[in-house]
């Protein structure tokens, strides 16, 4: 018999309450899932504690689009951080490439299932999800996690509502009718 937990995440944006528990998506396997519809993600550097140098890039997932370099692990200050463009649908995978450039040449994916072993992922909070890299290939490496360690944190995206749009729209249209 297993014991079933809640976990109950209140998020106060703008005087208001926004993500109830019933909102929040269970992710199918592993890796790092957007908890709910048009949420934006921000990725904040952690910390390292490589001997080998390594850059993170984000998977971005727009078809034809090449990975977006984030920072090297030697380079990047505790908090600096990277919003990435656009809004993620409830339970959309972002992954994220980890590639040793200096040391012992090696590329880890979070798209890859061969790779998972190499990141320890801590969803424990959905909106505020920590992640750790191993960066010499297992079972050869420590196992510490701690080369390179960065958060994804999602919050809710300003997408303005439909008929927001057609009021901008038509004001632009006034303002252009006045100008002739």
């Amino acid at each position: 018999m297993g014991i079933k937990q809640t976990t109950i995440v209140l998020s106060v944006v703008g005087g208001f309450a926004g993500i109830a528990a019933a909102d929040i998506a269970s992710p199918p396997g592993f890796g790092i899932f957007s908890p709910f519809e048009n949420a934006q993600a921000e990725v904040i550097w952690v910390g390292s504690s490589a001997g080998y140098t390594g850059e993170l890039r984000w998977e971005n997932p727009t078809p034809s689009a090449s990975p977006t370099t984030l920072w090297s692990n030697h380079s990047a200050t505790v908090n600096e951080s990277f919003l990435l463009p656009g809004v993620f649908a409830q339970g959309e995978r972002i992954d994220f490439v980890y590639e040793i450039t200096r040391g012992t040449y090696d590329l880890f994916s979070t798209s890859d299932e061969l790779d998972w072993n190499q990141f320890n992922i801590d969803a424990t909070n959905p909106l505020d999800v920590l992640v750790g890299i191993e960066d010499i290939r297992l079972p050869s490496g420590d196992g510490d996690y701690n080369d390179s360690v960065f958060r994804v944190v999602f919050s809710e995206a300003n997408v303005p509502a439909p008929g927001a749009l057609a009021l901008l729209g038509g004001g632009c249209l006034v303002m252009g009718r006045r100008r002739r």
